[in-house]
Parts: structure tokens; C-alpha cells; sequence
């Protein structure tokens, strides 16, 4: 999802609590737990003796009503022996019967769960296919809409937990699965879903069945649906996948000209992190709530986004990039959402890095830090911040702008070489599957080369909050013909560790050297011919800070 539906999520739920604690004890509190936090868990109950490796959803979408009539089947894999209960996330529809292996099985509905008995003995290795048959109208998860011309339209929208008020799942991202989609709709409908398209065929009674399948396991809230009218094109191929667009008749032109360069950014993603993951890849005008929805191979858009100015094309590109990390690396724990919104919204400004150049890529860049800095709330509390139990509390600037930055400023410890390097590796070795943020440190130490450890870095800029703020005061000590800086750390908790270039302009010409500040206050100074005419901390913005720099007369006045 982009940066911009951050706002429009906040609407949809209750007013952000309060911060809890002041900044100062916030940050010892950070410091104190940086370890446990590293290793927690959301509240969500996993069931480690059982793998979802399988859904087959059959969906009947009726002509007028909003009442769906569906089948879905999950093959299971056990990894240990099985209780007595099998427990599944499901909302509130009207069960018809559940089978266990094609067997009828007892079942009892609870608030969000369907609880399916098992009455033989299931031991480690056995397979269990469970089929539930249902109907009704869900309370969330798949919308009946009339779109923004009229026209009816049904597009399912899960993030973050949502599915299951529409098909049963294991709805958390820590365990994925393959899906198959057959959608029975009326045959004016166009119905796109993960995958490749099986078959669609006309049933000779005003219904059309469509059929798609994704052969590679994604998380549950990227499993979706949408029917309604569409105009369908081409628009050409980006390394072993196609690229089409999926727009309302009545949006054509000005969606072809909002989608902008969207087949470049694909294969400029593909080039630098590594194969695109699925078979396709369709970006389509929908009714979802955000500004955009990155499920796997096929992204919605919000069709109020439309208007044929390319402004949509950065959310575009954010979207594609999470098809790599989110979709095919995704997170095995909500408080590690970074790992999904801090890489699309990095590798979002890359792509414009690459295409419009450096300037245009600082200048978002700067912007993405502007907005986490306005935000007290998020400058308080530490990117991974196992606190946070709403999930839509976790669309936030710390998981988006700041994620970034953290990205782009590991991207200067290493260097660009070792940093792109290190990114396709850990998208090689997780690519499918799921990942914490130590899976990505353990790799990118693996390629840190000449930066040492990345143990602090991860720490400090994780797991505790804030940025550091810095006073820079320097002279000129003529006899000695050197620049001294006395540089301070002024923000609350303890000094961050970091290095930081100093860029001394002298004449017209300017050099840097960097500088390695771990301590409140610290003095540096550099033997230079002549007095500087100014100098500046990290001018080429590869720390996330504030900083005030002044020229002071002398050792004195820089110490008040």
C-alpha cells in the first residue's frame, strides 16, 4: 500500500490512543527490551502443527443480490499430531455442512472462528483436506459496490485480516498458501484473480465461470477477487511475465496515462532485486479503500485516483515493488511490516532515482522525512513496536518513511555495491516464504564488507525511537590552520552511533570526510590551508537527523 493511504486507513478506525510515555522514558524503555523485541510475536495464535498449503475457492456471485454462495477447500499438512479441534478463522456467513477428508465432520461457529472437529486420530505427515460450504452477505472482506459511473462491481479487499468474513483461512500472513479461484458470475462480468487464467467459458444460462490459479504460495490477504466490467489491454512484457492493465471503459484513456511508466518500473525491479515472482501481473481499477492494494500478481487501485494526470504513476511503482517484498518476501509478524511498506516505499524513490535522476530521488526522499518528523506520535515510539495491537495502527510513518530511511541509510553504511547485493540475496534465500527483520540483518551482515556489524545500526534505528538532532558549532584555530567542530546530540535518550560526512567549503571547492559520532558531545577538527568559508553536516542526505551548523569565534563560544 502507498504512503498516501495512511491517512484515508485512519478514517476507517478509531482515534490513535495516546502516546503512553514521554519521549525520554520511551526511549530507555526501547533500550531496555531491545532484545525480547527483536524476538516478539503479534497476539495472532499460530498453530505450529499445521501448514495451509492449499485453498480452492468456489465463488457463485448472483446477478442483483450481495449474498455470495461459496465452496472453499484447504489442504492442510501437519507438522505434528493433530488435536481434536481444528480451529479456522471465518466470519459470520451460514455454514451448509464441512467435510474432513471427504467425510462430514461436526462444526460450531464462534465469534471469528469455525471450530471443525476431528474424529480420527491425525499424526505428524497426514494430509487433511477440509471443504466448508456457505452463503450470505459478508460483513467485510468482499464489497458489492456500485463504482463512481454507476456500474455494479465486486472487489474483494482483506488487508490486514480481513478474508475470513469471506472464505475460511488461517488469515495471518505467517502461514502461505497456493489459491485457485472458480468464480460463477453473470457473463457481462470480467473477473481478474491471482495467477494465470485457466479457462473462462459461458455456461449457456447468463453465467460465465472464470478460472485462476497461483501456483506460488502468497499470504491470505493478497488472495482476492474482482468482477465487473473491464476494458482488459496488453500492455507488453517485462523479463518471463506480462504486464496488463484492467480499467473501467470509462476510465481507458486517462488510465493508460495515470499508469504511466509502470512496465519500465516492473523491469527495473526485476534487474535489480531479481526474477518477478508470479505468473502475471495485472494492475486494475477497483473500489478498495486504499490508494492502492498490492496483492500478489494482481494490484487494485482506488478508481477515485483516476483522472489522466500520471499522478497515480508513484503509487504504481510502490505497488509493484511490494510484489517482490511483502507479496513474495512477507512478513511472519505484523510489528515487522516494515519489511513490506519501508521496502516499497524505498525501492518506490529508487525507481525514480533511476529513471529521473538523483534530484528527484533526494527531493522524495527529504519528503518522506518531513512527513516522519511531523508526526510526534511515530518519533516516539520504534519502528518494530510490539505495543501496537490495532493493526491499521501499523500504517504508519515509522513502517513507511522511516523504514525507508532506514533502508537508505544502510544503503550508505555498506555501500551501493554491497548494499544491492546483499537486498538480492535476501530475496533469493526468502523469496516465497517469510521473514523477520534479523533474517534480513543476518544476510546484509553477510555483505557489510568494510561497515563491520550491523548490530547497532539494526538496534538503534528499530528498536528504539527517534533520530538524533544535532548542534553543530564551529571556529577556525588560525595558528593550527584547522576547523574545529563541536558537535552535540541534543534529542532526548541516549547518543545515536552513526557516521556522518563533513563537507568543508573553502573557495569555491568543497570536500567531506566522514566523521564517527557516538557520544553526546564530541569535538573533531580537520587541518585545512585556509579558513572555510562554511561548513555543512551529511550534504548529500544519507542520515536520517536534524541539524543546526553556526560559525562561532572561537573554543569558547562553542562550548556555551
Amino acid at each position: 500500500m502507498p504512503p498516501r493511504l495512511i491517512v484515508r486507513a485512519a478514517r476507517t478506525v478509531a482515534q490513535r490512543g495516546p502516546r503512553g510515555c514521554a519521549p525520554l522514558l520511551c526511549v530507555f524503555a526501547a533500550l531496555a527490551c531491545l532484545a525480547p523485541a527483536a524476538r516478539a510475536r503479534d497476539t495472532y495464535a499460530r498453530l505450529a502443527w499445521l501448514d495451509a498449503s492449499e485453498y480452492h475457492i468456489r465463488l457463485t456471485i448472483p446477478e442483483a443480490s450481495d449474498e455470495i454462495s461459496a465452496e472453499t477447500t484447504i489442504n492442510f499438512e501437519l507438522k505434528a499430531d493433530a488435536p481434536r479441534e481444528l480451529p479456522i478463522d471465518f466470519g459470520a456467513l451460514n455454514v451448509e455442512g464441512v467435510t474432513v477428508n471427504g467425510r462430514a465432520a461436526e462444526f460450531k461457529q464462534t465469534e471469528g472462528h469455525l471450530l471443525v472437529a476431528l474424529a480420527n486420530e491425525y499424526r505428524n505427515g497426514d494430509q487433511l483436506t477440509v471443504s466448508v460450504k456457505y452463503h450470505g452477505r459478508p460483513a467485510d472482506g468482499l464489497f458489492f459496490k456500485r463504482n463512481k459511473f454507476g456500474d455494479r462491481t465486486i472487489f474483494a479487499d482483506n488487508w490486514p485480516n480481513r478474508a475470513h468474513h469471506w472464505f475460511p483461512s488461517i488469515d495471518h500472513p505467517y502461514d502461505k498458501a497456493r489459491v485457485e479461484f472458480e468464480v460463477t458470475a453473470p457473463a457481462r462480468y470480467d473477473v481478474i484473480a491471482n495467477g494465470r487464467m485457466l479457462e473462462t467459458r459461458s455456461l449457456q444460462d447468463g453465467t460465465r465461470l472464470t478460472r485462476w490459479r497461483e501456483d506460488v504460495e502468497i499470504p491470505v490477504y493478497c488472495m482476492v477477487v474482482g468482477a465487473t466490467e473491464f476494458t482488459m489491454l496488453d500492455a507488453g512484457a517485462f523479463g518471463g511475465s506480462r504486464l496488463s492493465y484492467y480499467l473501467y471503459p470509462k476510465d481507458r484513456d486517462k488510465g493508460l496515462r495515470d499508469y504511466g511508466r509502470a512496465l519500465r518500473a516492473a523491469d527495473f525491479f526485476e534487474r535489480l532485486v531479481g526474477p518477478y515472482p508470479y505468473e502475471k501481473l495485472a494492475l486494475v481499477e477497483s473500489s478498495t479503500r486504499f490508494g492502492g492494494m498490492e496483492n500478489s500478481s494482481s494490484i487494485f487501485f482506488d478508481e477515485n485516483s483516476y483522472d489522466g494526470s500520471g499522478k497515480l504513476e508513484g503509487t504504481v511503482a510502490h505497488e509493484i515493488a511490494h510484489q517482490w517484498f511483502g507479496d513474495s518476501v512477507t512478513e511472519a509478524d505484523w510489528h515487522h511490516l516494515w519489511l513490506s511498506e519501508g521496502f516499497a516505499t524505498y525501492f518506490g524513490a529508487l525507481f525514480y532515482e533511476h529513471a529521473d535522476g538523483r534530484a528527484r530521488f533526494i527531493q522524495m526522499m527529504r519528503a518522506a522525512r518531513e512527513r516522519y518528523m511531523k508526526d510526534a506520535d511515530a518519533v516516539s515510539r520504534p519502528v518494530v513496536d510490539p505495543s501496537v495491537t490495532d493493526l491499521f495502527k501499523l500504517l504508519n510513518r515509522n513502517n513507511y518513511e522511516k523504514g525507508a530511511w532506514v533502508l537508505h541509510m544502510l544503503r550508505r553504511k555498506m555501500g551501493d555495491e554491497n548494499f544491492f547485493r546483499g537486498i538480492s540475496e535476501y530475496y533469493r534465500t526468502r523469496r516465497d516464504r517469510n521473514a523477520m527483520t534479523e533474517d534480513l540483518e543476518s544476510v546484509m551482515e553477510n555483505y557489510a564488507g568494510g561497515a563491520g556489524s550491523l548490530d547497532v545500526f539494526f538496534k538503534q534505528w528499530l528498536y528504539r525511537p527517534g533520530y538524533p538532532a544535532f548542534d553543530v558549532r564551529w571556529y577556525w584555530v588560525g595558528d593550527a590552520t584547522q576547523a574545529c567542530m563541536r558537535v552535540r546530540q541534543t534529542q532526548p535518550g541516549p547518543p545515536f552511533e552513526t557516521d556522518v560526512d563533513i563537507e568543508l567549503v573553502t573557495r569555491g571547492e568543497s570536500r567531506s570526510r566522514p566523521i564517527h559520532v557516538s557520544e553526546r558531545n564530541q569535538l573533531f577538527c580537520v587541518q585545512t590551508g585556509h579558513k572555510p568559508d562554511a561548513i555543512n553536516l551529511d550534504p548529500d542526505d544519507w542520515l536520517l537527523k536534524t541539524a543546526t551548523v553556526r560559525e562561532v569565534s572561537s573554543s569558547i563560544d562553542a562550548e556555551k
